[in-house]
């Protein structure tokens, strides 16, 4: 029977503005059926360690209440509230939260900047393809901005920094036409909140950008050429920020909203938040991002939903069943083969256009590196030899003999001899096969160097194609000396096999 639905209403209280989505959910799959968004402007006169004014909280008490009501004429299971940066700083936060319950009847969390940060990045990860990859994201809020490194199943950084657009108009861009001094403090201002967490970054490393709010979709409809690249995505390139910057500090405040069609609310503060993300695309040396619909409260309903879901996982289909069930009967270090087989796809997604195999064969070598080991529990001696053996006799469901057969012979493969045709396990396989096998082998020879010592101290691996050469670049947790010296080795079969000298270092700054 299908799981019942669940409705849950999920209100951003923010500096600048309130947003609300209700979303219908069954299990861990949701769609929107209804948004409110009010611009309340709840940081106006504060957002400097002074209360909530009186006219603020009117305005935020009232945008709640008639939120509220439109959830519960929705009949909703759950109302999942959370206030950032304005009220998060107020003194007078109690009174205000006090003042929603007992007119709204909502509940409002006050969360730090870090797990405003967190319940972003959660949204922005339901809403982007990661591809494996490591995303750093920004987030312009009205007043404060949160900064996470991170990848679909680890986050390595957040920060959260005294930058919104609200705040940063009302300290340095409150003339109606700001003046080029005026906009050179704002500008000073920035770099210098920006450059701990940039060097936190940089040394970190990331392979792409994604900015959320209202202030970064705005700046991408406004910079962007052509149609959004996918449902809640459009490109943003520094470039057209930076005309777009020129073109917002030329015209006063009060005319913005009608030469660029958006909310006066939104006009008042847009050249901030263009100025914002300006200096931290320079500081991280970013060219080009996707600008993110979703946010904090897609964040909220994504948290809600995993703490509800206390039903057993199934990781994925009949195939990856079969695969974990042997990976748990051999007893390996599950730790490692995760390791291995997240590094190996690192690799396989960014040399595809060297070795050109499918996505069918991405999903064979992932399998393989789960299975590497699972000889070991027979005998250390020879147990790739062992794994060989246990992966073709396992009765895996869901493959083809031929799968298995692929499969059984890269797992045997990621230590001492190469594939050759003297074996009698790779002479059996078609000559197309035979080439796959060499290809995946050499790439799960490779990230399972990565994770010699065993203390997963490579935290990701970047690759860079160009010129007849393949770089790699570690980027470290821990001290990967270790890992460095074991893959600069196996690396000379990849580069054999795809006919590319190769290379590995650790990414400068990486820690």
């Amino acid at each position: 029977m299908p799981r019942k639905a669940r409705r849950i209403a999920a209100i951003d209280v923010g500096t600048n503005s309130i947003h609300m989505i209700i979303a219908e959910c069954r299990g861990r799959a949701c769609r929107v059926i209804d948004k409110e968004k009010e611009m309340v402007q709840l940081g106006e006169g504060s957002l400097g360690g002074e209360p909530l004014t009186e006219a603020a909280i009117g305005r935020g008490v009232d945008a709640l209440r008639r939120m509220a009501e439109i959830a519960r004429r929705w009949e909703v299971d759950q109302i999942e509230a959370a206030a950032t940066s304005a009220v998060r700083e107020a003194p007078n936060q109690r009174r205000f939260v006090r003042e929603v319950e007992k007119a709204a009847g909502i509940r409002v969390r006050v969360i730090s900047g870090h797990e405003e940060a967190d319940l972003i990045f959660r949204a922005v990860r339901s809403a982007v393809d990661f591809q494996s990859g490591t995303a750093l994201s920004i987030d312009i809020g009205g007043g404060s901005i949160e900064l996470t490194v991170g990848t679909e199943s680890e986050i390595f950084f957040t920060a959260s920094e005294p930058l919104g657009a609200l705040r940063i108009t009302q300290q340095h861009l409150a003339e109606d036409l700001p003046s080029a001094e005026s906009l050179q403090r704002c500008r000073d201002r920035i770099r210098k909140m920006l450059k701990k967490p940039m060097a936190s970054i940089r040394s970190l490393g990331f392979d792409f950008c994604i900015g959320t709010s209202g202030t970064i979709t705005t700046l991408a409809e406004l910079a962007g050429k052509g149609e959004p690249v996918a449902a809640g995505l459009r490109w943003l390139d520094r470039e057209s920020l930076v005309d777009l910057s020129a073109r917002l500090a030329s015209i006063p405040a009060s005319e913005r909203a009608e030469v660029f069609g958006i909310e006066p609310q939104r006009a008042g503060t847009l050249l901030a938040g263009a100025l914002v993300l300006e200096e931290f695309m320079r500081g991280a040396k970013v060219n080009r991002m996707r600008a993110c619909s979703a946010a904090l409260r897609e964040g909220l309903i994504e948290r809600a939903l995993a703490k509800a879901d206390s039903s057993p996982r199934r990781d994925g289909g009949v195939r990856r069943q079969s695969v974990n069930e042997l990976a748990e009967r051999s007893v390996v270090d599950r730790e490692h083969a995760r390791q291995v087989a997240r590094l190996a796809l690192r690799i396989f997604d960014q040399t595809q256009s060297l070795h050109g195999m499918k996505p069918s064969e991405r999903e064979l070598l992932e399998y393989a590196a789960l299975l590497h080991e699972i000889g070991l529990h027979v005998s250390y001696q020879g147990h790739h030899k062992h794994t060989y053996y246990l992966i073709r006799h396992a009765g895996l469901a869901g493959f083809t003999e031929d799968q298995v057969a692929a499969l059984a012979s890269i797992a045997r493969y990621h230590r001492k001899a190469k594939p050759s045709i003297e074996h009698e396990n790779f002479q059996e396989l078609p000559e197309a096969q035979q080439r796959f096998v060499e290809k995946a082998t050499a790439i799960l020879r490779m990230a399972d160097a990565l994770d010699r010592g065993r203390k997963q101290a490579v935290r990701d691996v970047a690759v860079d194609v160009r010129n007849g050469r393949i770089a790699f670049r570690l980027r470290q947790r821990l001290d990967a000396r270790i890992e460095l010296e074991a893959a600069s080795k196996r690396s000379r079969f990849l580069g054999e096999v795809l006919e590319h000298d190769t290379s590995v270092a650790i990414e400068r700054g990486s820690r």
